[in-house]
């Protein structure tokens, strides 16, 4: 899937990204390789240990959150809705700004309403009704549902993709998926380094506590309202910076929680799917959302901005606490893929990469998978289930996505012995193999793949 802009600093809790620009739009790849096929005799190479940064929970920050999460702990069901307003500092990126309101319906084990609506492009509806998931999708050329076996617990229908993608349009998703959890207090301090109280704050006529919080995925502001019913009142996520149209966007937004209401009687409408006149009934909404991505890539400029101009090296820290820096990419030609462990066309671009690689490792090919914003623990639990022959580095702030205008993913980059960029594939394609190791031959051969003096002609990022 595509996605147009790209948040340099906050990503959503637990470091997975979240999407301003319309919540089909979700994007991230995966890719892995290393080793030779013959590996050479040597000696182990240990990795430096990485000290973890010190934690430090304020105690009556701790007591917050804690009354917070025994409350909807206790709490069978309840609603709400969440407003969530962008605005941007350039007309490049008005698209991402306006007022996106979602209204969440909630009753445990495993029922769970959420509709989505507003001014940016597309609308949703994710309902889980104790048997069935229904996931709608409402764009300008499309509307399409797809239905699938309910979960049985709502932090089960939570890890679908399309609804944690629906869930961060706007950033409300760090404090409602922490609702939703079965352990509210350790999902929403997940990451977080610090906690602090700022002070008693007044948000819509109550009382409020207004905590901050500096953490791994981003930086946030939360409002808790002091009485008895501690809810969270306002949200406001340090979202940072988008390069869109040629330029570097400032973007901040802000959630507002309202219209509460708990063990409600609900109505069987209220957790009921009715598709509208037109809507299509398809087995995989990912499907047809990787084709319109191969569909939308097919008509951009053949070059990315970035091909043909030298890049900085990465210096990264790998999962296994490894150290990735511009020594070991100097003179070397050097592939990376940035990917994401929840993206759908990640997971079909990832054994393809992997592999190449894998077989042009002892030629001299230097790889590294550059995971975006998510956490190691993620990372880690998502390679025991596919296994990955390949170095993954961490991009925990997206600096270095930012750095190579990474605007899409899959997104793999080839670089030159030179530094400059060779060639970008944006994207997962059927002939991604061949052209890759045509690509990696035709560099270990001296040839250039980029044009001469750069692309500046079509130097507009896709």
């Amino acid at each position: 899937m595509g996605m147009t802009g790209f948040p340099t600093k906050r990503i959503d809790h637990g470091a997975r990204l979240w999407l301003l620009g319309g919540w089909a739009a979700a994007v991230l790849l995966s890719a892995g390789c290393g080793g030779t096929a013959s590996p050479p005799v040597a000696r182990p190479v240990v990795p430096a240990a990485i000290e973890a940064p010190p934690v430090s929970i304020a105690s009556e920050a701790r007591e917050v959150i804690d009354r917070m999460a025994t409350f909807f702990g206790a709490t069978k069901s309840f609603s709400l809705r969440q407003v969530s307003t962008t605005t941007v500092s350039d007309e490049a990126a008005k698209k991402f700004a306006g007022e996106m309101e979602h209204v969440v319906r909630v009753e445990r084990p495993n029922r769970l309403a959420v509709v989505l609506t507003g001014d940016q492009p597309g609308s949703g509806t994710v309902i889980s009704d104790g048997q069935s998931l229904v996931i709608h999708q409402k764009q300008k050329d499309a509307d399409r549902y797809e239905s699938s076996p309910a979960p049985a617990t709502l932090s089960q229908v939570v890890d679908n993709p399309h609804l944690r993608t629906m869930l961060g349009v706007g950033g409300a998703d760090v404090v409602t998926k922490a609702l939703l959890a079965e352990d509210p207090a350790a999902a929403l301090l997940e990451g977080v380094q610090e906690l602090s109280v700022a002070g008693p704050e007044e948000i819509d006529g109550s009382v409020c506590t207004h905590l901050v919080a500096r953490s791994e995925s981003g930086n946030w502001d939360l409002w808790v309202a002091t009485g008895d019913e501690p809810v969270p009142m306002k949200f406001v996520p340090t979202i940072g910076q988008l390069f869109v149209g040629g330029r570097t966007v400032d973007l901040s937004s802000t959630v507002i929680f309202d219209q509460w209401r708990f063990d409600p009687d609900f109505e069987p409408a209220d957790f009921a799917f009715v598709p509208g006149e037109g809507c299509e009934k398809v087995d995989s909404l990912s499907d047809f959302a990787n084709q319109a991505q191969r569909e939308r890539l097919a008509a951009r400029p053949a070059l990315h901005s970035t091909v043909g101009f030298p890049i900085t090296p990465l210096s990264l820290v790998g999962v296994d606490g490894s150290r990735f820096d511009a020594s070991m990419q100097q003179n070397k030609i050097v592939v990376l893929d940035f990917w994401a462990s929840w993206c759908g066309p990640c997971r079909a671009s990832l054994p393809v990469v992997a592999q190449v690689c894998k077989e042009y490792a002892d030629k001299g090919i230097v790889f590294r998978a550059v995971n975006l914003k998510e956490d190691a623990e993620t990372i880690r639990a998502f390679l025991q289930e596919e296994p990955i022959d390949a170095p993954v580095v961490m991009d925990p702030d997206g600096a270095a996505a930012m750095a190579y205008r990474v605007e899409a993913i899959p997104h793999t980059v080839i670089i030159g012995r030179d530094g400059i960029v060779e060639a970008v594939h944006v994207g997962a394609s059927e002939g991604m193999e061949a052209k890759l190791r045509q690509q990696l031959d035709a560099l270990l051969e001296g040839k250039s793949l980029a044009p001469k003096g750069g692309n500046s002609p079509r130097a507009e990022p896709i």
